[in-house]
């Protein structure tokens, strides 16, 4: 996983790879679409911060809000990732903020389920609703790409996992003194 931003840096890293047989994976991206019909003939997939998408410093100049939409109008395979890991949590914030700038609801969906799993050779096992593959599961209240909405049931290897958590006690014990 190569982390660069400037469509000259990527440029380098898909010449690189190729000059090395090395499978390639472009994290950051902010300059992406301008090299988008290079990345897919290479077959480099990217992983993009939607949120990183304005000129922060010279490597980001040409981010842009719809970069997500132009790299798989490309057919450049994407995934969404903050660049802290510590927000992975918020994936789903990501998928939705592409997909109000323009990239389909059914490739944003896909960017946080199984295009990770298929950059990360793990799509054999996971990513998908199928047969053979592992049962992780999350059941939506609503549209799971609106940042209101709350997972009703996790389902992890198969097995449902408590809903209860510290948050929610508290939620719980504390709504119950307002009432």
């Amino acid at each position: 996983v190569f982390r660069v931003d400037r469509a000259s840096d990527i440029r380098q890293v898909i010449q690189y790879a190729k000059r090395h047989g090395m499978k390639s994976v472009i994290a950051g991206g902010g300059e992406a679409w301008l090299v988008a019909q290079e990345l897919a003939a290479a077959g480099v997939p990217v992983i993009l911060d939607v949120l990183d998408n304005l000129p922060s410093s010279f490597d980001h100049l040409g981010a842009r809000l719809d970069n997500a939409a132009l790299l798989h109008a490309a057919g450049v395979r994407i995934a969404f990732s903050y660049n802290d890991s510590h927000q992975a949590r918020k994936n789903r914030q990501l998928a939705g903020n592409a997909a109000a700038h323009g990239l389909p609801r059914d490739a944003a969906l896909a960017a946080i389920t199984a295009n990770p799993a298929e950059i990360f050779s793990l799509g054999a096992l996971r990513g998908r609703i199928e047969q053979g593959q592992v049962a992780d599961l999350v059941l939506w209240g609503g549209d799971p790409l609106e940042v209101t909405t709350i997972a009703d049931q996790v389902w992890i290897a198969g097995h449902a996992v408590e809903m209860r958590s510290r948050q929610t006690e508290l939620r719980d014990r504390y709504l119950e003194r307002l009432r």
